[in-house]
């Protein structure tokens, strides 16, 4: 995922726009080189997957409520992000920017 860190949750389409999947580092890499885009943080599939598994659980029922900023910090370190372009303190994860 590569998005610069201060727009990635105030513009939710130009997060889901800046998605990208790359089958190396090294193809991070050159689509950085190629495009001039800010390296945001990259993720591993499995992380990625854990990320998106219940990310939106229970959105589309009625009455629900958005996760409050602690509820969603906590989701984030149960899948194993942290860092400060996830708004978490802590170590950085191998390949997320700093």
């Amino acid at each position: 995922m590569l998005m610069p860190v201060p727009q990635m949750w105030d513009d939710v389409i130009r997060t889901c726009s800046n998605q990208r999947l790359f089958c190396s580092p090294d193809c991070v890499t050159a689509w950085l080189t190629t495009t001039g885009n800010p390296r945001g943080s990259v993720l591993d599939l499995g992380t990625l997957w854990r990320l998106a598994a219940h990310w939106y659980d229970g959105r589309l029922d009625r009455g629900y409520v958005r996760r409050e900023v602690a509820q969603a910090a906590d989701y984030l370190r149960s899948v194993g992000l942290s860092g400060p372009f996830w708004g978490l303190s802590g170590t950085e994860l191998p390949g997320d920017a700093n």
